[in-house]
């Protein structure tokens, strides 16, 4: 009888001691949730967008040292295109703008135009956990009425990717839609 105790003790061991979970060295998020923030008057003011990523290598966001300087260099890693609901479906939300071509030279052209509402961000830099070096974490990107609710419709979506230290992109993926109170 007691032999017949040791094997599943002996079983629960190995279990508990087998590797972290391994994750793709390719991004992988996965939309989660909007949270709005109305005022007193009921209309919102701000949104938290809410989204899981995991890693296997960890190395997502970008360290204080890791600036781009370099001329024309893009130093976000976190990409997030607005579209607004027209009718059945959906098109870019679009605003005229002051927009700003840079060479490969460096020459700059600047002309008005209408562009896309994006909120392209550089994400810190996030630190696996432990002796681990895959990362798996929840991001919330806070958009509030100064920076972003503004040029926000009343009902839309965002499509959005990461890319991570290596250059790996993740897939683009496309919420819910957002339906603000305005």
């Amino acid at each position: 009888m007691k032999k017949l105790l040791i094997v599943p003790a002996i079983c629960m061991l190995i279990a508990s001691c087998k590797d972290d979970e391994q994750f793709s060295t390719t991004p992988v998020v996965t939309f989660e949730r909007f949270v709005t923030y109305p005022d007193a008057a009921g209309k919102d003011t701000a949104v938290d967008f809410i989204f899981s990523l995991k890693d296997g290598d960890g190395d997502i966001g970008f360290a204080d040292n890791e600036f781009n300087s370099a001329c024309g260099a893009d130093n976000s890693n976190l990409y997030i295109a607005y579209e607004e609901k027209r009718g059945a479906g959906y098109a870019p939300k679009k605003f005229w703008t002051e927009v700003t071509d840079i060479s490969s030279n460096c020459d700059t052209t600047v002309y008005f135009d209408s562009v896309q509402v994006k909120f392209n961000q550089r994400m810190q830099y996030i630190e696996p956990p432990g002796n681990s070096k895959g990362i798996e974490a929840t991001v919330t990107y806070r958009m509030d009425y100064v920076s972003a609710v503004v040029l926000l419709s009343s009902i839309g979506r965002f499509k959005f990717y990461i890319r991570d230290r290596a250059n790996n992109k993740s897939d683009e993926v496309t919420t819910t839609d957002l339906l603000l109170v305005k």
